[in-house]
């Protein structure tokens, strides 16, 4: 039997050395947003029930709501509803201009939900509904294995937008982010505003990150300031930045057979990316918001290795700052691919999430209970073998995997050779993976990256 897997989890950013060898009291936070800073928008009403009946829907039983109203450049739908079950579901549209091209786009709306709105596939590199179109029906299915009632009240559309390319930024006393509607919602920018942290390239060519140093100070060594306003995540592609990613190794066995274009190299394996595909094209944004201090984006991810799938799944991410100068970050995942033997299949290591930071800060800080590990000298943990500790160095290249029970404390940093760098506070881990991406060879490079993921 297919399930829903939902599966959330929290991390903590903070900057700088004195907050190593501390303890970190940091919990799951709230996925919840303050308020809006996106202007009412005008909407239309599709569909209003007239007697407000409740339908009972058996297990993988359906009800069809017809529609049949063009809806012109209205692409954001909201449906107001009760329902005691899990439905998937799907928004049938026409071109209107030319109805023999139709488009599907499949929802999933969670047992309790009052309301679910949603922005129709029309405004990221790839979207395949962008034109003026005609909603033709929408069609709601109970996935739980037991009876649900479902009420639909009313759906309407409303004329708000969103920029494929728009950074969503917040900040306090401490540290500014942001988070891309380019990537999903994915952490973009950590930028510290308390520390004078400055980047440069020294008189070797080399790129530094360094804090405390003015800019005549570097002149005088012969150095070249290339900013002070350092963003600390690196961004180089769609598959660097802070974000999530999962991975679940079906076939066609299990009901996975994509007809697109696959454009990444290795075993096919289904690969929801926060940040789009391998093939350039974004992930769809569902909604967001951004109150005061708090960013919140919810997206359809693409399949990683296809050149633009959409995954069945959901991505949410809540960046909210925490009193102790951190950047406290909820990811939640929820699946909803209907694939066979999803309680059996093998998943490999989850990037839950994936964290590509700036090459300067290239050493790896970690105390644990066989040593405190400062190690600039990690490689591609495809190609490498793991290790624990330094005394197991091949002469080789090597990456780190550190199971919870051999760490002090559940945290790690990529910092530079005086030990300024970025934390990361992961509760809950099974263990870490630590290596360097497939840029992050030359220090030379300033888009070279530091990479961690966790299961």
């Amino acid at each position: 039997m297919n399930k829903k897997k939902t599966l959330a989890s929290a991390l903590a950013i903070f900057l700088g050395i004195s907050c190593f060898g501390g303890c970190f009291p940091f919990g799951e936070t709230s996925s919840s947003s303050s308020s809006s800073s996106v202007e009412e928008a005008e909407s239309d009403l599709l569909y209003e029930s007239a007697d407000k009946k409740v339908t009972k829907l058996t297990a993988g039983k359906e009800i069809e709501i017809a529609i049949g109203k063009e809806i012109e450049d209205n692409n954001f739908l909201t449906v107001n509803l009760l329902t005691d079950c899990n439905l998937i579901g799907y928004i049938h549209y026409t071109k209107t201009a030319e109805p023999a091209i139709a488009h599907k786009e499949k929802i999933y709306i969670e047992a309790g939900s009052t309301e679910f709105s949603m922005f129709l596939d029309a405004f990221r590199i790839g979207a395949f509904g962008a034109y003026e179109k005609t909603v033709e029906k929408i069609t709601l299915r109970n996935v739980n294995e037991t009876i649900g009632s479902v009420r639909v009240n009313w759906i309407d559309v409303s004329d708000r937008v969103y920029d494929n390319q728009e950074m969503l930024y917040t900040q306090n006393e401490h540290l500014k982010i942001g988070a891309s509607l380019a990537a999903g919602g994915a952490l973009c920018h950590v930028e510290s505003l308390d520390r004078s942290v400055v980047e440069y390239v020294d008189d070797e060519g080399i790129v530094r990150i360094e804090q405390g140093l003015d800019q005549t100070t570097i002149a005088n060594a012969k150095g070249e300031v290339v900013t002070d306003e350092v963003n600390f995540v690196n961004v180089h592609d769609l598959g660097r930045i802070v974000q999530q990613s999962y991975y679940a190794f079906v076939g066609e066995q299990d009901g996975y057979a994509p007809d697109d274009e696959i454009v990444y190299p290795g075993d096919l394996r289904y690969n929801p990316v926060q940040a789009g595909s391998a093939g350039d094209k974004q992930s769809q944004i569902i909604d967001y918001r951004v109150g005061e201090e708090e960013i919140y984006v919810k997206c359809r991810p693409q399949d990683w290795f296809l050149d633009n799938t959409q995954s069945d799944s959901y991505m949410e991410s809540t960046y909210t700052f925490g009193g102790d100068g951190t950047l406290r970050v909820t990811n939640r995942f929820v699946n909803f691919s209907e694939f066979e033997n999803m309680d059996t299949v093998y998943y490999g290591t989850q990037e839950n999430p994936a964290i590509y930071l700036v090459q300067p800060l290239n050493y790896f800080y970690c105390e644990t209970r066989n040593g405190e590990i400062f190690d600039p000298n990690l490689q591609n943990a495809m190609e490498t073998p793991s290790i624990n500790s330094d005394a197991q160095k091949p002469d080789t290249g090597y990456h780190y995997r550190l199971h919870k029970a051999e760490l002090l404390n559940e945290w790690f940093a990529f910092v530079n050779d005086k030990k300024f760098g970025v934390g990361v506070y992961m509760p809950k881990v099974d263990q870490l993976v630590a290596s360097r991406g497939w840029t992050s060879n030359s220090s030379e490079l300033i888009h070279n990256q530091s990479y961690r993921a966790d299961i």
